[in-house]
C-alpha cells in the first residue's frame, strides 16, 4: 500500500501491488512521510528552477549566507549548515560563483580556510527567489495544516531530526 492509494488490510493496494514497507502505525508514517517529502522536493524544486534557475540546494547555500552576518560563512561552516548535498558543497559553490551570485576568498584569519560570501547579484537574486519560494511553500504546504496541526507536526519533525542526527554527535 502507498500512502495514498487507499490499499487494502491485506497489504496489497488497489492494482494489485503489495506493500513490502510494512503495516505497523511507524512503518505507514514512514511511507507517508517519504513519499510526501519526495513529492513537495520535486515540486518546490521544478517551481524555483522554473522562476529563478536556481535548485533547492542552490537556494539553501544562499539561505545560509543571506541569514548570516555579512552574507558570508567559512567553507566548513557552509557544509555543516547544508540540508541538500553537503558532499556537493564545492560543485554548487563554483557554480554560483561562475554565475554572479556568490564570492570565495581566503580567510583573514586562516589563511588555510576559505570564505563564501553573497554578491549583490547574488542578494538581489535571493530576495526574489525567496518571495517567490514563500508562495510555492503558502500554496503547496499550508492548505494541509490548520496551525496547531503545524505545531504538532514541527515537533515530530524536530525528533525524527535530533534522532536522526544524535549519531552525529556521538
Amino acid at each position: 500500500m502507498t500512502a495514498s492509494n487507499g490499499g487494502t488490510a491485506t497489504g496489497n493496494d488497489q492494482r494489485g501491488r503489495h506493500d513490502l514497507t510494512g503495516h505497523s502505525p511507524k512503518a505507514r508514517a514512514w511511507r507517508a512521510f517519504f513519499e510526501t517529502s519526495a513529492i513537495i522536493s520535486d515540486r518546490m524544486e521544478k517551481r524555483l528552477h522554473s522562476s529563478t534557475g536556481l535548485r533547492l540546494t542552490d537556494y539553501n547555500l544562499m539561505l545560509l549566507l543571506a541569514e548570516a552576518d555579512e552574507y558570508q560563512l567559512r567553507m566548513g561552516e557552509l557544509a555543516e549548515g547544508m540540508v541538500f548535498s553537503p558532499s556537493r558543497l564545492s560543485y554548487q559553490v563554483k557554480s554560483l560563483e561562475k554565475r554572479g551570485l556568490i564570492t570565495r576568498f581566503a580567510d583573514p584569519e586562516d589563511r588555510r580556510g576559505m570564505t563564501a560570501q553573497l554578491t549583490e547579484e547574488g542578494r538581489r537574486v535571493f530576495e526574489q527567489a525567496s518571495r517567490l519560494h514563500g508562495q510555492h511553500i503558502k500554496q503547496l504546504f499550508h492548505p494541509a495544516l490548520d496551525d496547531e496541526e503545524a505545531r504538532i507536526f514541527k515537533l515530530i519533525c524536530d525528533q525524527i531530526k535530533t534522532t536522526a542526527t544524535a549519531e552525529d554527535r556521538a
